[in-house]
């Protein structure tokens, strides 16, 4: 979850129903102010800048999440920053994928296998499972796509409840793309998969452009969609997919914001009259359409 400054516009409440932090977690509602300890357990390389990073939690720890949620991550003595998960809740680990961008992530990037993070959380509300068509459109730019794995994993592990399900993700060049090497098990689950770069190269043999060119590459049902990344890619893939018969109600848009206390008070993520650590960050486009 990169941060960005917060936006407020003149958008109204609506009747959808939105959670607060540790809503899904099983845990008191201490769990929103006090931090766990969570080892560093596995550190993978991504990108030049960016990190998965595997944590385990202290045993006995009831940390239940869906995929969309994010957490609070802190490196003592520097601060805290938000931060999606980017694993599934069908599987063991906690990971969070950490793109090198100021102090807090550079101290988190800095640590090493069996250092200790805070993790305070989950946060937020995730992508609304139950209420999600069962064919699906997921579509990624940059950073953003860290939080659509989580979903994608979700998905594949839970493959006979979900229909037709298409990835369409773009980064800057393709040493900017995150997690490459699970496209093919995602292919081989029955998910079609499009990637694409900004910028080729002479090692680059796939698609040059932009995410939204990708949508037409898919025989997909007007269905639901997941959507993160850049405000103008949210705009024109949704602008696309409302053209192919999906109701704006049912494309759900991850919204990233400068978020500070993950609780509400801090007001640093306003949104309209919504707090994007409690209200989102998953949204209905209709609902943040506005301030796109």
């Amino acid at each position: 979850m990169s941060d960005r400054g917060s936006n407020s516009s003149n958008i109204s409440k609506s009747n959808n129903s939105y959670s607060g932090c540790s809503k899904y977690s099983g845990r008191s509602s201490q769990g929103s102010y006090l931090p766990l300890q969570a080892e560093i357990v596995d550190i993978d390389v991504e990108s030049p800048n960016t990190y998965l990073i595997s944590l385990v939690l202290p045993s006995g720890v009831d940390f239940s999440y869906k995929p969309g949620q994010f957490v609070m991550v802190s490196v003592f003595g520097l601060g805290e920053c938000p931060i999606s998960i980017t694993s599934t809740p069908t599987r063991g680990s906690l990971q969070l994928c950490i793109r090198r961008a100021g102090r807090i992530t550079n101290g988190i990037m800095d640590a090493r296998i069996g250092d200790v993070l805070g993790i305070r959380g989950p946060c937020g509300n995730g992508f609304p499972l139950d209420r999600m068509k069962k064919d699906i459109l997921i579509a990624g730019g940059g950073s953003g796509f860290a939080t659509l794995r989580s979903l994608i994993n979700y998905i594949v592990d839970r493959r006979n409840s979900f229909g037709k399900v298409a990835v369409a993700y773009g980064a800057r060049t393709r040493q900017d793309l995150y997690f490459m090497q699970e496209y093919k098990g995602w292919q081989q689950a029955g998910i079609d998969v499009s990637v694409t770069v900004d910028i080729g190269d002479e090692g680059w043999k796939g698609n040059v452009g932009m995410v939204p060119a990708l949508i037409d590459k898919f025989n997909l049902p007007a269905g639901s969609a997941a959507i993160c990344g850049p405000s103008v890619m949210i705009n024109a893939v949704a602008s696309k997919l409302m053209a192919r018969g999906f109701d704006h109600s049912d494309i759900y848009v991850s919204m990233e914001r400068h978020m500070k206390c993950g609780v509400g008070k801090c007001e640093h993520c306003c949104i309209g009259p919504y707090h994007a650590c409690q209200d989102g960050p998953v949204f209905t486009y209709d609902v943040v359409k506005e301030v796109l």
